[in-house]
């Protein structure tokens, strides 16, 4: 039985910065492997015709004085609204694009730390550079990085992804943070 999960998300996304602070223990407890894909959450948006969450007030409201302080208590994780939000995070998603697939959940992991639980912008070059390194931070300005992230991109809407967080387990999508329960389930009971 395959336990091979992918996880698309973007640093922007606070839902999939809690997925992320997730994955290890989905990993320790259903034997499944993810695989990290960064993608571009504006370029999606853009190439399917979705207005960007941020366009409804009333959703940005409850998301950052309810939702996300009540989904952090249930994961257990820190969480800080960062003072810049929306940022710019195509040069460290192309960057991350980019990284060996081996450093991408770390490298990931240091970057929501940086933004959304010390409330730092990570789109100047050098946070990117103190948070990623210089190696790979100078990645994510390369035409190579860039097509890298679009790919991950579209690969993403071919598969009927419409946002972020989503992960793939087979054909089986799993949209946001809160349906990391049913995908746990779902992979237990693959293995029975």
């Amino acid at each position: 039985m395959s336990k091979q999960v992918d996880f698309y998300y973007d640093v922007v996304s606070p839902y999939s910065f809690l997925v992320a602070t997730q994955v290890a223990k989905l990993e320790a407890e259903t034997g499944a492997k993810v695989t990290w894909k960064p993608i571009s959450l504006g370029r999606l948006f853009k190439q399917l015709g979705n207005a960007a969450p941020l366009s409804n007030m009333p959703k940005i409201n409850h998301m950052f004085s309810q939702d996300l302080p009540r989904l952090a208590r249930y994961f257990n994780v820190d969480y800080q609204k960062p003072d810049v939000f929306p940022t710019d995070t195509r040069l460290v998603q192309a960057a991350l694009a980019a990284s060996p697939a081996e450093q991408r959940g770390d490298l990931t992991r240091a970057l929501y730390q940086a933004y959304w639980c010390e409330g730092r912008d990570v789109s100047p070059v050098v946070v990117a550079e103190e948070v990623l390194g210089k190696a790979i931070a100078d990645l994510g300005a390369t035409d190579e990085a860039k097509a890298i992230l679009k790919g991950f991109t579209d690969e993403l809407i071919e598969r009927g992804g419409f946002g972020a967080p989503i992960l793939f387990w087979k054909d089986q999508m799993y949209f946001g943070s809160d349906r990391l329960p049913l995908l746990t389930a779902d992979l237990l009971a693959a293995n029975r």
